[in-house]
Parts: C-alpha cells; sequence; structure tokens
C-alpha cells in the first residue's frame, strides 16, 4: 500500500506541473526554463513540422514513425508521467509483492501495459470523435 500512496502522490506533483505550465506558467518555477518546450501556450506546437507558417504535418522520426507527442512538450511529458503513475499505483496496490517475484514482476508488467492501452484508446476515442464536433 505504501507504494501505492507513493505512486498516487507522484502522479498528483505531475498533475500540479501539468496545471502550472497551463494555467500559471508566466509565475511558475518554470518560466526561466526553455518557453518552447514549458510553456503550454506555445510548446503544443511542437508536435506538427511548422505549425506557424501552415504546416500542420506530424513530426516523423525515420520518415516513417510519427513522433511521440508525449516527448514534445512538458505538458504532455507531465502527463504521460501521471498516467504512469496511477496505473503503477492500482498495479502495486493489488499485487503488494509486485516486482519481487519473476512472476509478479511479469503480471505486474503486463497489467501496466493493458491499462496504459485502455487509457489510451478510451482518450483518443473521445478525444478525437465523441467530443468533437463535425
Amino acid at each position: 500500500m505504501l507504494y501505492s500512496i507513493i505512486f498516487i502522490a507522484l502522479a498528483s506533483v505531475c498533475n500540479a506541473v501539468m496545471d502550472t505550465l497551463a494555467h500559471h506558467y508566466s509565475t511558475s518555477a518554470f518560466k526561466d526554463l526553455d518557453n518552447r518546450f514549458w510553456n503550454a501556450a506555445v510548446s503544443w506546437k511542437n508536435k506538427y513540422i511548422n505549425y506557424d507558417g501552415g504546416d500542420k504535418r506530424l513530426k516523423k522520426w525515420f520518415w516513417i514513425i510519427n513522433k511521440p507527442v508525449q516527448l514534445s512538450d512538458g505538458w504532455h511529458l507531465f502527463k504521460t508521467l501521471m498516467i504512469i503513475f496511477i496505473i503503477l499505483a492500482v498495479v502495486f496496490h493489488k499485487n503488494v509483492d509486485c516486482f519481487i517475484t519473476v512472476n509478479t514482476c511479469w503480471n505486474g508488467l503486463i497489467q501496466l501495459f493493458i491499462f496504459g492501452v485502455v487509457w489510451n484508446i478510451t482518450f483518443s476515442l473521445f478525444y478525437n470523435h465523441i467530443l468533437r464536433k463535425k
């Protein structure tokens, strides 16, 4: 249970970072860091090749794979970490001895993967389809 509490606390820190970047960047501990990565008002454009120039194609790795949004800016990075910490809290709460034996380690990693996939599919369905007006 202690691990779950720690992971929930870390998820909360990540959420605080996200809200700070989105709503209080100019008065935050991040204001003196790279504006293009940490300022949520502009950093979201980093996933595009040249958003301000009208090119709204996603940046690619090796010309075929979309660059993960999680690496494009601070807000998305901390959102990803928040989700991982929430899932780890669930996994560790259910499996108190998780990552102590080989079997529970693999079980925990499989659960982490499954919960992450479920989170991303559900988010994408709502964000890209259900909550958008055409």
